[in-house]
């Protein structure tokens, strides 16, 4: 399977958004399109603010009561109409950041013991359903406040998420040179380096997310999209891109040598798998890299609908493809779009593709969105993930995977929504937010053979008019 990029340019949005919105259905040969979205000058690739301040925050505009979010959503999410869970074998009633570690293994995990980050998975009884699984993760998590945003809901809801680390967040300008990409310059790379007083901010945040029962993967390190990019890299590359990262990793104190930096807890060890900068690259290519260094899963190639992770074949990598799924409703704010692809348009389920659906007329003028029209698109984001909650709780059972990034595109409208959405939803009954590391354990422990019946389901399509 192939995940192909389409850079968008002013000259070919009409063509462009007539692809990607038409509907992303995965074939053997190709995958479903999906588009770099033209970010602010202001901005990275992963959404993170440009490196310019000189005192180590990169505070967006917002409320200081709130943080880089407009509200807190744990106080503000619409009722629910399906109760929380008082008690439950099934769910993790505890705030994430309060849970107790455990002995267990994440390689070898047992029935009713508990993980590292406090996890325990639990073997189903006969004629027993699977939890419901909601996996949420942030591509690139370079961003002190947003750190803390999901840090914070995380106290008030049992939630814990996995944050795909780009390694070029462990160098700054000036000790570039110790990363060298796949077919680019040394120090070059298509997202920002560290400013020096952000760097041992970032390590803190690392170690708070470890503490608090996260999981860390990586998101590579250039995040080099297009030509020279993951869809042209050979298994060489991709080893060669890990064992960058890993190095990062590893060696950040030697790297930085006049720097002051805490001690940083994340070791090789800890990370156990990825998502490709664009979701671009080869499987072929990827997963013998990813074997080589020990990791077991993958989040980048998509799947049309929600479906439990199955292993490829011939490695053993778990794929878990974000869904492409229908949005809710009607788009409205998109007129690039053709009236008959507004409605219940499949989309993939990550922040920036619907960014892209919603507002690409905007974006391809580089005009701000309206503050009124970014309500109503995180609204039906929200709802977009209910729909995908209720079909997934109703029919298979399947994990939602719901890809996201430290941002605040659309006047915050994604990372309002997922907060709303995580707020309103995890601690409800036979739900669990969890990271993929804890996904995984659940299903080593299941019955081979019941495990094997949850993924022969069908897929849930959600509701499209045709």
């Amino acid at each position: 399977m192939r995940i192909r990029r389409v850079r968008a340019t002013a000259a070919t949005a009409t063509a462009l958004v007539a692809v990607l919105l038409a509907g992303c259905s995965s074939t053997a040969s190709e995958g479903p399109v999906t588009v770099k979205v033209t970010v602010p000058a202001s901005e990275d690739g992963n959404g993170q603010p440009s490196r310019t301040s000189t005192n180590g925050s990169t505070t967006p505009p917002s409320s200081p009561a709130t943080g880089p979010s407009s509200a807190d959503p744990t106080s503000t999410a619409a009722p629910s109409t399906t109760p929380r869970s008082s008690a439950s074998s099934s769910t993790p009633l505890t705030p994430s950041s309060q849970a107790e570690p455990g002995t267990g293994s994440f390689d070898n995990p047992q029935d009713g013991v508990a993980l590292p980050d406090g996890y325990i998975p639990h073997k189903l009884k006969a004629g027993e359903k699977p939890p419901q699984f909601v996996i949420v993760s942030f591509d690139g998590v370079g961003w002190n406040e947003k750190w803390q945003y999901w840090f914070g809901i995380s106290k008030k809801v049992p939630f814990r998420f996995t944050g795909f680390l780009s390694g070029t967040y462990m160098l700054t300008e000036g000790t570039k040179d110790h990363y060298k990409g796949p077919q680019h310059a040394v120090g070059a790379s298509d997202i920002n380096w560290n400013l020096p007083a952000d760097l041992p901010v970032e390590i803190n945040d690392l170690n708070q997310a470890l503490d608090s029962g996260m999981e860390i993967g990586t998101h590579f390190n250039g995040h080099f999209c297009g030509p020279g990019g993951g869809s042209e890299w050979s298994t060489a590359d991709w080893n060669s891109e890990l064992d960058q990262f890993f190095s990062l990793v590893k060696n950040y104190q030697a790297n930085n040598p006049d720097a002051q930096l805490p001690a940083l807890k994340l070791k090789a060890a800890d990370i156990s798998g990825e998502r490709t900068p664009c979701l671009e690259g080869h499987a072929e290519d990827l997963y013998p890299a990813l074997t080589s260094h020990k990791m077991e899963y993958d989040s980048s190639f998509t799947r049309r609908g929600i479906t439990w992770p199955t292993k490829a074949a011939g490695n053993g990598i778990w794929q878990f493809g974000m869904a492409e799924f229908p949005m809710h409703g009607t788009i409205s704010g998109n007129t690039l779009l053709d009236p008959g692809q507004r409605a219940q348009h499949v989309q993939i389920t990550m922040d920036y593709n619907f960014w892209y659906s919603q507002e690409g007329v905007n974006l391809e003028a580089n005009t701000p969105t309206d503050p009124a029209q970014s309500a109503k698109d995180s609204q039906q984001v929200v709802q977009t993930y209910e729909d995908m909650y209720n079909a997934a709780l109703a029919g298979n059972r399947a994990p939602l995977v719901l890809g996201n990034h430290f941002n605040q595109w659309n006047n915050n409208a994604y990372s309002d929504a997922i907060g709303t959405f995580v707020a309103d939803t995890c601690g409800k009954a036979d739900t669990q937010c969890v990271p993929f590391r804890d996904v995984i354990a659940w299903m080593k422990v299941q019955d081979p053979a019941r495990l094997a019946q949850l993924q022969a389901q069908q897929p849930e399509l959600g509701q499209t008019t045709g």
